[in-house]
C-alpha cells in the first residue's frame, strides 16, 4: 500500500508542478496588470477570459473525460482513441470558431459593453489552440512523460510572461496585449503538441462507433462543466451587473489570488483522476483513497491558514516601485480565504469520483454541479447588493460545499471510500479555529508566526504514526 502511495505521489508531484508552471504564470501578471491597469480595465480582462473559460466548454463536449477513460482502459485501441479524439475536436473547433468570428461585433457590445470584435477573433483563435493543446498534454500525462510535460510548462509560461512584458509593459497596449499575449501562449502550446499527437494519430484510424461510444460517455459531463463554470466565474457578470466593472476588476483580482488553491487542487487532480482509473480492480483502493484524503486535507488546509494569516503582507509584498498587488486592489484580500475555502470543498467533490467513472454514472455530475451552480446564482443575487464582492465569494464558497456535501451520499452508496471524518474535520476545526483569531485579534509581526508555527506543531503531531511509518517503509521495514 505504501508504494502505490509512494507511486501516486510521484506522478501528482511532477504533473501537478507542470500545470502549477502554467497556472502560476496567471499570479507572475498580477503586479503587472494591477499596477498597470485601472480596476475598469482589469475587470474587462477578467470578462474576456471568463468567456472564453465559458466557451471551453462547447468545444470540448465531453470529450477531454472520455479520451481519459477510453485511452486507459487495455481493450481499446489507443491510435484510435487519438485520431477520433483529436479529428472530432478539431473539426468542431473551427466550425465554432467561424460561427464566433463572423458574429464578433455584436457579440463584443453585448459581453463586454464595448465596440471591440478583435477580441472575439482573438478569443476563437485561443479556443481552437488549446482545445487540441490541452488535450495533448493529456496524452504526455498517461504516458509517463513528466519531463516533456514540464518543459511544454515552462515554454507556455516564457511565452507569456514574455508577451505580456512587451506587448503590455513596453508597447502599452492594455487588455489588447493582454489578450494577444494568450494567443502567442496558445499558439507555442499547439506546435509543441502536435509532434505528440501525430505519433499516434492515422487518419484511417478514425471511427463513428467509437465516437458515439465516446459521446455517450462524454456529453453527459458537458451540464457539469456549465455548472462548473457557473460556480467558478459566472459570478463576474453578475458583480458587473449588481454592482460595478470596478467592484469585477476588485473581485477578480482577490479572486485570482484565492485560487492559488485551484491550481493546487488542479494540480493534485491531474495525477489523481488516472491513478484511480488504474485501481478499479485493487481490493486495497478504498483503504488507499481514505488515506490519500486523509493527506489532501492536511495539505490543504495548511496552504489555507498560511493564506488567512498572511495574504495581507503578501500582496503588499514590493519589487523596486511596484507591489505585489496594486494598492488599488489591496481591500480585495478580505474574499481570499473564502475563496480558498470554496476550492478546498471542490477538492473533496474531486475525492468522490471514483464511484462516479466505475460505475459509469456520468450523469450525476450534472445533478450534482447542478445544484451548486443554482445555489450560486441564487446566493449571488441575494448576496451581491448587500454585501458586494464579500458576498459574491460567500455565496461561491458556500455552493461548492452543499455540492460536495451532497455528492458524498449518493457515491458512498457507489463505491464506499472509509474516510477518516473524525481526522479530516479536526483538521478543519482547526484552521477554522486560526480563521477566527486572525479575525478577532488582528495579530501581527511575530504573533502571525506564533499561531502559525503551533498550528503546525499541531498537525506534524498528530501525523507522526503517518511519518514514522513513511520512514520504515522507505528502509525496507515493514509496518
Amino acid at each position: 500500500m505504501t508504494s502505490s502511495l509512494k507511486q501516486f505521489g510521484r506522478e501528482s508531484l511532477i504533473y501537478g508542478f507542470g500545470h502549477v508552471l502554467i497556472r502560476i504564470v496567471t499570479f507572475l501578471l498580477m503586479p503587472l496588470y494591477t499596477n498597470k491597469f485601472t480596476q475598469a480595465e482589469y475587470g474587462t480582462l477578467t470578462l474576456v477570459m471568463t468567456f472564453i473559460g465559458l466557451v471551453q466548454i462547447v468545444y470540448v463536449f465531453g470529450m477531454n473525460n472520455a479520451l481519459m477513460k477510453f485511452y486507459t482502459r487495455a481493450e481499446e485501441d489507443r491510435r484510435q482513441v487519438v485520431t477520433t479524439t483529436f479529428l472530432s475536436l478539431f473539426i468542431a473547433a473551427i466550425v465554432f470558431s467561424s460561427c464566433l468570428s463572423l458574429t464578433a461585433r455584436p457579440l463584443s457590445q453585448v459581453l463586454f459593453g464595448l465596440n471591440q470584435p478583435l477580441w472575439i477573433h482573438y478569443a476563437a483563435a485561443i479556443l481552437v489552440l488549446d482545445t487540441i493543446s490541452v488535450r495533448g498534454m493529456v496524452l504526455l500525462r498517461f504516458n509517463n512523460r513528466p519531463m516533456q510535460y514540464i518543459l511544454l510548462a515552462l515554454v507556455n509560461v516564457t511565452v507569456t510572461m514574455s508577451a505580456n512584458i512587451l506587448l503590455v509593459l513596453r508597447c502599452s497596449r492594455g487588455v489588447t496585449g493582454a489578450i494577444e499575449s494568450t494567443v502567442l501562449a496558445a499558439l507555442a502550446s499547439f506546435l509543441l503538441v502536435l509532434p505528440i499527437i501525430s505519433r499516434e494519430f492515422k487518419g484511417s484510424s478514425y471511427s463513428q462507433t467509437l465516437l458515439k461510444r465516446m459521446l455517450w460517455f462524454g456529453l453527459p459531463f458537458v451540464p457539469g462543466a456549465f455548472f462548473q463554470f457557473v460556480m467558478d466565474l459566472a459570478d463576474r457578470y453578475l458583480v458587473d451587473w449588481l454592482g460595478s466593472r470596478e467592484m469585477v476588476g476588485l473581485y477578480g483580482a482577490g479572486y485570482k489570488i484565492g485560487s492559488i488553491m485551484l491550481i493546487l487542487q488542479t494540480g493534485f487532480n491531474l495525477g489523481w483522476l488516472p491513478y484511480f482509473l488504474k485501481k478499479e480492480k485493487d481490493p486495497e483502493a478504498p483503504q488507499l483513497f481514505a488515506r490519500i484524503a486523509t493527506y489532501f486535507a492536511v495539505g490543504l488546509t495548511g496552504v489555507w491558514v498560511f493564506m488567512v494569516l498572511f495574504a495581507d503582507l503578501i500582496v503588499r509584498l514590493r519589487f523596486g516601485s511596484i507591489t505585489l498587488i496594486g494598492s488599488e486592489f489591496w481591500t480585495a484580500v478580505e474574499i481570499i480565504p473564502l475563496v480558498m475555502l470554496g476550492y478546498i470543498f471542490l477538492g473533496f467533490y474531486d475525492m468522490l469520483m471514483p464511484g462516479i467513472y466505475y460505475r459509469n454514472k456520468s450523469h450525476l455530475v450534472a445533478i450534482y454541479r447542478g445544484i451548486g451552480a443554482v445555489t450560486n446564482i441564487v446566493l449571488n443575487l441575494l448576496f451581491i447588493p448587500r454585501w458586494g464582492i464579500m458576498g459574491a465569494a460567500w455565496a461561491t464558497c458556500l455552493a461548492f460545499a452543499l455540492m460536495s456535501c451532497t455528492l458524498y451520499f449518493q457515491t458512498q452508496r457507489l463505491f464506499y471510500i472509509p474516510f477518516r471524518w473524525a481526522r479530516i474535520l479536526s483538521y478543519l476545526g482547526l484552521a477554522t479555529l486560526v480563521y477566527i483569531l486572525k479575525i478577532q485579534l488582528h495579530p501581527g509581526g511575530w504573533m502571525l508566526v506564533g499561531i502559525f508555527l503551533v498550528y503546525l506543531a499541531i498537525v506534524i503531531f498528530s501525523l507522526r504514526r503517518d511519518i514514522r511509518n513513511f520512514f520504515r517503509s522507505s528502509s525496507g521495514i515493514k509496518d
